[in-house]
């Protein structure tokens, strides 16, 4: 009787985006992200509709689940969290919420997803972080960096490759955390929420970095490794109790001191409902750029121990796009491999790798698409509308693709779910919004008509990688949009609803071997126009990206969507729109 593969469930829960991630044998077969099931952003309680997916996805029964890796040891730099206590007492319990205090065991948790005869293998946060990106290299002196907010007592990590082992050279310690900088900047400018850094990231695109040596009083490069926060600014040691689950929901306090920045910035801190200036506009800038500084200061610190020119990149602090796309020309790495999944949902797959111990590879050989697909969450869901809709189908998908760019070149925006689920935060051609790239309008409309979010907020492009350095400088290869460039001159006028205020474009290189639909799609689209690219943004409406056909039916109902794509089946809104032309 033959044995059943060697069966590894990773596990991310506790500090957001919680998670699972599946290897069967030596292949990494599914992931997806808590919150897409529970429809509530950034989930952080246990993933067990995640859990559940993987299981069915594989058809592996929980009780033959052989390893249950969690991303986390919470006695990973003990003896540094004991001389912190033994300075501030008061800190003994103050990182745990009353609630986290009262939650259910792990073992608990196990029990009831039908995994209590699993062995439990912990993994260190970062290591997970930098094990989700490590086969993705091919080369054998590959360097890592991970960065985030803080894991394990740790915000950054600096590793490499010794006789094909990932090894930690050297670690950032609590409470020095480029990620909690960048947070309290976020807060400090007016955006309180988890997860609102990427909003800072597009506001600096229209200011000026005026405020830099404010900026170089905040972080310092620390040698020969890492940097060092003010922590008169950013008083963090004293305020551990700052993070916190509410409503299964992270929530981070301030984490600044108020009168300290304000005297230092000459502004005080902004409140969610006033109105962006000037002055918000250059201190994101300064923001970002010092932020820049320090990152591209770290990676030149790995390669001067590494020698390597491959650099594989992970952490929370890694979805930073805009710094991404600069790393090749702002240090010696030539080779940028970021994660799809950097932020902590990602650790699972990590984990996961780290306790399979051997060489993985990834289902369809994209990582990033490893969620479920329609026939996996209600592929015939149901539901009424106020408005009249016309329901077809296409028999070829050739046929479907001509139909679409059709309609996305008399200005149609169109909702796409078509294949497996994205893992990680960007919409790659699954679960999609889709429109026309050189409609200049289209910017303004989506914002305020689909998304219902702030006007500044800019919008990506899925390219053709054949295509793709013609259109953009300096760029490389971005298969999970995980990079900004600047867009070319001559280019800039083509694809106005894509060029953000400083002539620069996150992009999506999407390939036909990996992707061959949405390629396909594209490739029609530059057909037609000679625009080898679709706008394509998350399918979502404030909320999660969708998941199922029930969820996508929901947003296209509260939404301007003209079109939604439901695999080969197609809904349209019926009546007479005004068509915007390119």
């Amino acid at each position: 009787m033959s044995k059943a593969p060697y069966t590894i469930l990773g596990i991310s829960y506790g500090h957001g985006d919680s998670s699972a991630a599946l290897i069967v044998g030596d292949q990494l077969v599914a992931a997806a992200e808590e919150e897409r099931f529970t429809r509530v952003k950034h989930y952080a309680n246990f993933p067990q509709h995640a859990i559940a997916y993987c299981l069915k996805h594989a058809g592996v029964h929980p009780a033959d689940v052989r390893v249950v890796a969690i991303a986390k040891r919470p006695k990973n730099a003990f003896f540094r969290k004991l001389n912190l206590v033994l300075r501030h007492p008061y800190l003994a319990n103050a990182h745990r919420s009353e609630k986290e205090k009262s939650s259910p065991s792990l073992a608990k948790l196990l029990k009831e997803a039908g995994l209590k005869r699993a062995d439990i293998f912990r993994v260190e946060h970062h290591y997970a972080h930098q094990m989700s990106t490590r086969f993705l290299a091919e080369e054998p002196d590959a360097a890592f960096f991970s960065f985030d907010g803080l894991g394990d007592f740790v915000s950054a990590a600096f590793g490499c490759l010794n006789r094909s082992k990932l090894e930690i050279f050297h670690r950032t310690y609590y409470p020095h955390s480029l990620g909690f900088f960048y947070t309290a900047m976020t807060q400090y400018l007016g955006f309180p929420y988890f997860g609102d850094e990427f909003k800072v990231m597009g506001l600096s695109a229209y200011g000026q970095p005026t405020y830099m040596k404010e900026m170089r009083e905040l972080v310092r490069l620390h040698e020969p490794y890492g940097f060092h926060l003010n922590l008169e600014a950013f008083p963090i040691a004293k305020t551990m109790n700052s993070y916190s689950v509410k409503t299964a929901q992270p929530y981070v306090a301030p984490i600044f001191n108020s009168s300290f920045l304000t005297q230092l910035l000459g502004i005080p801190a902004r409140k969610l409902t006033e109105p962006l200036g000037r002055q918000h506009w250059d201190l994101a800038k300064s923001v970002q750029q010092h932020f820049e500084d320090i990152a591209s200061s770290c990676l030149k610190q790995l390669h001067n121990k590494t020698q390597s020119h491959t650099l594989c990149l992970s952490g929370g602090c890694a979805h930073n796009s805009v710094w991404v796309g600069k790393i090749a020309r702002q240090t010696p790495f030539k080779k940028i491999l970021v994660a799809p999944a950097s932020h902590d949902a990602g650790i699972a797959v990590g984990a996961a790798i780290a306790a399979a111990d051997r060489e993985i590879n990834a289902e369809g050989r994209h990582w990033a698409l490893l969620g479920p697909d329609l026939t996996e969450v209600e592929e015939n869901a149901k539901r009424d509308f106020d408005f009249e809709i016309q329901e077809r189908s296409f028999a070829e998908e050739d046929k479907l693709c001509e139909w679409m760019v059709k309609e996305l070149c008399e200005g149609k925006i169109i909702g796409l779910v078509h294949g497996r689920m994205e893992f990680g935060p960007r919409a790659l051609g699954n679960r999609s919004i889709l429109a026309d790239p050189r409609i200049k309008e289209m910017k303004e409309r989506l914002n305020e008509r689909v998304k219902h979010r702030e006007p500044f907020r800019p919008f990506a492009a899925s390219v053709l990688w054949e295509y793709q350095k013609k259109w953009f400088k300096d760029s490389f290869f971005s298969p999970a949009m995980d990079a900004v460039f600047q867009v070319e001159d001559s280019a800039r006028n083509k694809i106005p609803a894509v060029v953000h205020n400083d002539n620069s474009c996150r992009i999506q290189s999407v390939r036909k071997e990996t992707q061959p639909f949405y390629w396909r799609l594209i490739d029609t689209f530059r057909e037609k126009t000679g625009v080898p690219m679709l706008l394509n943004t998350s399918f979502n409406d404030c909320e999660p990206m969708v998941c199922s056909a029930k969820d996508a039916l929901n947003c296209f109902a509260n939404t301007d969507l003209d079109h939604l794509v439901l695999g080969k089946r197609v809904l349209s809104r019926t009546g007479a729109k005004i068509a915007l032309t390119a």
